[in-house]
């Protein structure tokens, strides 16, 4: 499973979560305010499914967003470095930002070229 999966069950379990905590709270002020118990109860019942939609949306715009500023980053990072661990040592590492992944990029790209350089040295014989 991946992980924008696994997030995407986690905000998902919570928006479910929410929605549930949502209709009983929602029951028990109908109850509180007078309304009889079997209209209250249907009430809830009726109104807690369209406030778990309601949460889906913003679980969703959640999901695109982990997906838009943080997946695809690792993503592309991953695919890099399994290139260079089959030997495309010129495979470049392109994230450009201001967050721990851009340093995290940043850095990588500076081992890819040492490693890069060192092979070079290697190969002219220069190794020693």
């Amino acid at each position: 499973m991946s992980l924008l999966n696994k997030i995407s069950l986690i905000v998902l379990g919570g928006a479910v979560v929410g929605a549930i905590l949502t209709g009983i709270v929602l029951y028990a002020v109908l109850i509180l305010v007078g309304v009889e118990s079997s209209k209250a109860f249907s009430t809830a019942l009726f109104y807690t499914p369209i406030i778990g939609i309601s949460f889906l949306i913003p679980v969703y715009m959640i999901r695109f967003l982990v997906d838009k500023l943080i997946i695809s980053k690792v993503r592309h990072m991953s695919e890099v470095i399994n290139r260079i661990s089959k030997g495309d040592i010129d495979a470049k590492v392109d994230i450009t930002s201001d967050d721990e992944l851009g340093r995290m990029a940043e850095a990588f790209e500076r081992m890819r070229r040492s490693l890069k350089h060192l092979m070079s040295r290697v190969k002219g014989g220069q190794g020693g």
